[in-house]
């Protein structure tokens, strides 16, 4: 619990001195000639990662996707159809400004079209949200991630003529998502089988720990292995951050706006980080394993603007909530008065939710408008 919630915290100061030591250690040693060592850590590294990941994938969840009706299809919708539209929307405008290189804006493609993170459930529990919601949209947007990834690159690099090795795409998605899928899906089976829910939600932190250090590790491969590459064009890499910004701002403004009259409060939290927010470690993954160059870098930068954007979001909850009409009632004051415990960490969310139960004191009822919210002293 403590390794993962340090690794979290510290998630961009840690990619951050990843990039740097990959683009020190790829400066100055003979990187191609490790070409066949590298390829198969690359594997391992990418193994390690995804395969966690996969394992606190609840897909028992999708049995309640019915009822989430039209709140559920916004989710889909935005973070599969919308936001890929924005960031080629985006890419055009920034490149008259500094011309990017094919690789690169594919890369930041890339960083946007992959389903989103798991961490958004948790984000969800510290903002109020509708966590089963968040969980359904991350479940059914990993399984058709399998068909929107090769199918919007492969849109994008024929309207821009860049070269996509669409089979080599394909074969790379079923190595790194449906495989680790299948077999983290068995491996919870199986554990929740051995050890019961209380024993599984013990070991449960260590998993994301594991995938946190094999995201570290991918960055630095990454860089280390594209270091002459990128110093080579480091204002172009520098300018791939303006898309990314850009996106994040208007997806979470757009969002915010457009859910006000469609959605209640707990349901627009559950929207909004599954669909806005990316799951950078596939990217790189996909990216890494099927050589696609430059193509990994914008995946590997992303979480140095997505964390601030999602995390501020998360933190601006009860801002935001007053949107929806939510005020204080008579009731909410007393229910203040009396001492409460509520989440205060991603991990707890998490933690919550595979006991199928709220952290210790449920959160207050937001589900519309004029309905009371508790200004309790944590999640701001």
């Amino acid at each position: 619990m403590k390794l993962r919630n340090h690794l979290d915290k510290y998630l961009p100061l840690y990619v951050a001195l990843a990039m740097a030591l990959g683009l020190y250690v790829g400066s100055t040693v003979n990187v191609g000639a490790y070409k066949g060592v590298l390829h198969w850590l690359n594997l391992v590294v990418v193994i390690a990662m995804i395969y966690p990941m996969m394992i606190n994938l609840r897909v028992s969840e999708l049995k309640n996707a019915v009822k989430q009706g039209k709140a559920l299809a916004i989710g889909l919708v935005m973070g599969l159809v919308v936001a890929p539209l924005m960031m080629w929307g985006l890419i055009y405008p920034v490149s008259l400004l500094h011309p990017l290189p094919a690789q690169l804006s594919l890369g930041l493609m890339l960083a946007i079209v992959v389903p989103c993170s798991s961490m958004s459930i948790a984000y969800t529990g510290l903002s109020r949200g509708n966590i089963e919601l968040a969980t359904i949209i991350v479940a059914i947007s990993f399984i058709l991630a399998i068909v929107a990834v090769p199918g919007w690159l492969a849109l994008y690099a024929a309207s821009t003529h860049v070269s996509v090795p669409l089979a080599t795409l394909i074969e790379t998605i079923i190595e790194v998502v449906i495989v680790p899928m299948v077999l983290g899906i068995a491996t919870r089976s199986y554990l929740l089988r051995r050890l019961g829910a209380e024993g599984f939600r013990r070991i449960r932190p260590l998993f994301p720990s594991i995938s946190l250090i094999g995201m570290y590790s991918i960055v630095f491969l990454i860089f280390m292995e594209k270091a002459r590459l990128i110093m080579a064009k480091p204002v172009a890499v520098a300018v791939t951050m303006l898309p990314l910004a850009l996106y994040y701002a208007i997806a979470l403004g757009l969002l915010t706006v457009a859910d006000k009259n469609m959605v209640p409060y707990r349901d627009h939290m559950a929207i909004v980080f599954p669909s806005v927010g990316k799951n950078e470690g596939t990217a790189m993954a996909i990216a890494l394993t099927a050589g696609m160059g430059l193509t990994a870098i914008a995946p590997a930068i992303t979480p140095l603007l997505q964390i601030p954007f999602l995390v501020g979001y998360m933190k601006s909850w009860r801002r935001i909530a007053t949107l929806w009409g939510c005020r204080r009632t008579e009731e909410a004051e007393e229910e203040q008065a009396q001492p409460i415990s509520v989440v205060t960490s991603p991990r707890q969310a998490v933690d919550a939710l595979s006991r199928r139960e709220p952290a210790q004191t449920p959160p207050p009822p937001l589900r519309g408008r004029n309905e009371p919210i508790i200004d309790s002293s944590t999640g701001s």
